[in-house]
């Protein structure tokens, strides 16, 4: 897994292998038993500005496919600060066929939730960063850890 942060500092990265895990889910309307597997290749923090505003929070890559004869599937997926939940921005296929795509946190219209054990298996990715959460447990707001600057400390020696 690669997990990335926007600024450079180095003791919120880690890089590894991505991880991958094997998860049997049943759909929460239709009841149908589902086993996939799920690749989760980045997790890291991200900020962006728009017109609504500033959103901060954690942005993931992963796949999933459900068999062997199926095509993989690539979710781009977001959590901000203060959510309880995962929501996908972006899903995209093999070749290149694109199913949807929004901005990082783009929470407009119907925003599509992803399912609890996917988000349970980003959560966990997002743990394993040292630094990078102080609290993501599932339906509780989402804390990142403060970053430290180095400009305001080095400001505040001098002053």
């Amino acid at each position: 897994m690669t997990v990335k942060t926007r600024n450079s500092r180095s003791a919120a990265t880690k890089a590894s292998e991505p991880v991958v895990v094997d998860v049997a889910t049943r759909h929460p309307k239709s009841g149908l038993l589902v086993s996939y597997r799920v690749t989760v290749d980045a997790v890291e923090r991200d900020e962006a500005i728009s017109e609504a505003g500033v959103s901060a929070g954690l942005v993931a890559r992963l796949t999933i496919q459900a068999g062997p004869r199926q095509r993989p599937v690539t979710i781009m997926a977001s959590r901000l600060i203060g959510e309880g939940e995962w929501y996908a921005d972006a899903m995209t296929e093999r070749g290149g066929r694109v199913h949807y795509s929004r901005g990082f946190g783009n929470r407009r219209g119907v925003p599509r939730r992803l399912l609890a054990d996917l988000g349970d298996v980003l959560t966990l990715c997002a743990y394993d960063v040292r630094g990078l959460v102080e609290d993501a447990e599932p339906g509780r707001p989402l804390k990142l850890r403060k970053v430290k600057a180095k400009g305001k400390a080095k400001a505040g020696v001098e002053a």
